[in-house]
């Protein structure tokens, strides 16, 4: 059995894992990423290993409506981006 420790327990202790972070992406003429920018660094799309797209909530006050992809990025990086095609913004999804 673990020692009380003294701190309630509650929702408040509790934070989320895996947060999205706003990125910057390139995209082509059909708007398929080929470099994402982060810390000031370009890094190439070697390869799009997948795409699929999540529509939910649609019935909500704040729907979710995104298009994912997963890249390899150059030096080998595996990265999952997806645009919020709501606010046409991009983000990167944090491991």
């Amino acid at each position: 059995m673990e020692p009380d420790t003294g701190t309630p327990a509650g929702a408040h202790r509790l934070r989320s894992l895996n947060q999205p972070a706003p990125v910057t992406v390139e995209t082509d003429t059909e708007g398929i990423p080929r470099a994402v920018i982060q810390r000031r660094r370009r890094y190439a799309v070697e390869v799009v290993q997948e795409t699929w797209r999540l529509d939910d909530e649609w019935w909500r006050p704040n729907p979710v409506s995104r298009l994912y992809y997963r890249l390899a990025l150059e030096e080998g990086r595996i990265v999952t981006v997806y645009l919020d095609l709501l606010e046409r913004r991009w983000w990167v999804q944090r491991a």
